[in-house]
């Protein structure tokens, strides 16, 4: 089990502050695995002493790097969809703008979600945490698509709107691993996506 216990003092809290934002420099640009402790401590000008008093090893790093990312993406998806819940747009608009935002979001991310999907084959506690991410923004696009239950013309829509949410993450954590879906275009991705999942919803036309 991986466990990180919260530091009480400002120059600890600091200090873990610094070594999990050199740990996501260092994934975003695949250079993690290679780096040594020694290294990412002078990287995030502490020391090896006090990596190991706050962390102990790469591992618990890594996992506190992931813990944070998914509460920042929580707290996102959560704007995004508030932010698309006050426009009054056709479901076939929010579908769109909700797949670009959660593309965006994972923008400048993607080394750092490469090597959690990695881990996650093979380590349970990272799997749970994938899972649970994946979950709380597969439950959000629900949330979108069953608030115009009126617009879905699917005889089973609430099956349908968990089916589409889990082939369209099934899509993008593909997409992020690497870096392309066939030949389709990066920018017209999010459109694209938006229409194999309205169709298949049946959602009517604006």
């Amino acid at each position: 089990m991986y466990s990180i216990a919260s530091p009480t003092q400002a120059r600890s809290k600091k200090a873990l502050e610094r070594f999990l934002n050199v740990a996501a420099d260092l994934l975003a640009n695949n250079h993690f695995e290679e780096t040594g402790i020694s290294q990412i401590a002078q990287l995030a000008e502490s020391s090896v002493g006090t990596f190991y008093r706050l962390l102990g090893d790469k591992d618990v790093l890594l996992y506190a790097v992931h813990e944070r990312f998914v509460e920042q993406s929580r707290a996102a998806v959560d704007a995004l969809v508030a932010d698309l819940t006050r426009q009054p747009l056709p479901l076939d608009a929010q579908v769109e703008a909700f797949i670009r935002g959660v593309v965006r979001l994972f923008e400048g991310s993607e080394g750092l979600l490469r090597a959690l999907i990695r881990r996650s084959s093979m380590d349970p506690q990272f799997r749970e945490r994938f899972h649970q991410l994946n979950a709380y923004i597969g439950q959000a696009f629900g949330r979108i698509v069953l608030g115009h239950r009126d617009s879905l013309r699917h005889p089973a829509a609430e099956q349908a709107a968990d089916l589409s949410a889990h082939l369209l993450l099934s899509g993008l954590n593909y997409f992020t691993m690497v870096g392309s879906l066939g030949v389709t275009p990066r920018e017209v991705l999010p459109a694209e996506l938006s229409r194999l999942v309205c169709n298949y919803l049946q959602v009517t036309q604006s």
